[in-house]
C-alpha cells in the first residue's frame, strides 16, 4: 500500500515538472543558433510586454528540422501546445531552417483579430525580405513589431485590418478621393483662366460647327468591322483562407 502511494506521488511530482517546462517556455526559441543570446533576450523582453499590454501569446522558433512533419501541422502544434492561453488569442511563426519555409499560425481567437487574407500577408510584407537576406534578429523583431500594430489597429478600431486602411497609415479611399477632387478643382481653375484668355469657345455639340441648310443626315448607325473576345480565369490567391489545417486554426506561410 505505501509503494502505491509513493509510486502515485512520484508520477504526480514527474507530471507537474513536465507541465512547468512547457509553461516556461520562451516566447522566442533558438534551436538553429541563428540568433545571439542577447538577441533572444532583447526579444522575450518586447514579446512580453506586447503580450501584457494585449492579452495575448506570441512565439517565434528556429528549428534546423521538422523531420517528415508538415509545416502547418507543425506550427499548429507549436502554437496549441505553450501559446494558446492568451486572453485574446495566440500567434506563432515557425522557421525551418532545412526547408528554407517559414508558418505563422493563429488560434480560434486571434484569427479574428489578425485575418488570413489580410493580417497574415501583412506580417508577411513585415519580415519575409529580412528573413530571405538571414537578417533573423530584425524579421523576428518586424514580425513582433507587425502583431502590435495589428492588435493596437483592431483595439482602435473595433475590426480586423482590412482593405480600407493600413495600422498607421492613410485610409486608400480618402486617398484617392482628394486626388480625384484635387485634379477636378485644378481641370476647372485652368479651363477658367484659359476662357478670360480667348474669345473663341468650344460649341456644346458637333453639329453647332456645320453650316444651317448645308448637309442633312438621314441615318445614323453604328457599323461595326470585327469583334475580339478574349477570356481569363480569375487568378487563385496564395492566401490561406480560413482554417489553416482544421481545429480552429489560422495563418499562412511562404519559402525565404
Amino acid at each position: 500500500m505505501i509503494k502505491k502511494f509513493l509510486g502515485l506521488l512520484a508520477i504526480i511530482f514527474i507530471l507537474n515538472i513536465s507541465t512547468a517546462s512547457a509553461a516556461q517556455i520562451e516566447s522566442v526559441t533558438d534551436e538553429a543558433g541563428v540568433l545571439k543570446a542577447t538577441e533572444v533576450e532583447l526579444l522575450n523582453q518586447r514579446i512580453r510586454k506586447i503580450e501584457q499590454a494585449h492579452k495575448i501569446k506570441i512565439g517565434v522558433a528556429f528549428v534546423k528540422s521538422i523531420g517528415n512533419s508538415d509545416m502547418i501541422r507543425a506550427s499548429n502544434n507549436f502554437l496549441d501546445q505553450y501559446f494558446n492561453n492568451g486572453m485574446n488569442g495566440g500567434i506563432v511563426l515557425l522557421v525551418a531552417m532545412d526547408k528554407r519555409k517559414y508558418e505563422m499560425s493563429t488560434d480560434r481567437r486571434m484569427i479574428n483579430i489578425i485575418t488570413d487574407y489580410e493580417g497574415i500577408p501583412f506580417l508577411k510584407d513585415k519580415f519575409q525580405s529580412d528573413l530571405s537576406a538571414g537578417n533573423y534578429y530584425n524579421a523576428t523583431n518586424n514580425f513582433i513589431d507587425g502583431v502590435d500594430e495589428l492588435l493596437t489597429y483592431y483595439e482602435t478600431n473595433g475590426e480586423p485590418y482590412g482593405t480600407s486602411a493600413a495600422p498607421g497609415g492613410l485610409d486608400p479611399v480618402t486617398a484617392v478621393l482628394s486626388a480625384v477632387v484635387s485634379i477636378l478643382f485644378g481641370v476647372m481653375i485652368r479651363s477658367s483662366l484659359i476662357g478670360k484668355m480667348s474669345n473663341v469657345h468650344h460649341s456644346l455639340a458637333a453639329l453647332d460647327y456645320l453650316q444651317k441648310n448645308t448637309v442633312k443626315l438621314t441615318e445614323n448607325r453604328d457599323t461595326f468591322l470585327f469583334m475580339n473576345v478574349q477570356r481569363r480565369a480569375r487568378g487563385g490567391s496564395s492566401r490561406r483562407g480560413g482554417g489553416h489545417g482544421g481545429g480552429g486554426h489560422g495563418g499562412g506561410g511562404g519559402s525565404f
